[in-house]
């Protein structure tokens, strides 16, 4: 974060198994697009990785609430 705004996303993940690595291979980039575009954990989810989006929604709104504490 710089001046309040989220600059970078940086997301660990899970690499398998293959179809895990699969999944986030795609949504991983989509997610850090809409994070920031939307400048806050409320993100649409992306199609086919509904557990995926919804942990990283979750990190995000955890590390962006301890970023501005």
């Amino acid at each position: 974060m710089a001046n309040g705004r989220i600059t970078g996303v940086a997301a660990t993940h899970a690499t398998s198994p293959a179809r895990t690595l699969q999944v986030n291979r795609r949504a991983i980039p989509l997610l850090r697009q809409e994070t920031l575009q939307a400048q806050s954990a409320r993100i649409n989810a992306v199609s086919g990785a509904t557990y995926t989006s919804r942990s990283f929604a979750a990190s995000l709104q955890s590390a962006l609430a301890a970023a501005r504490a």
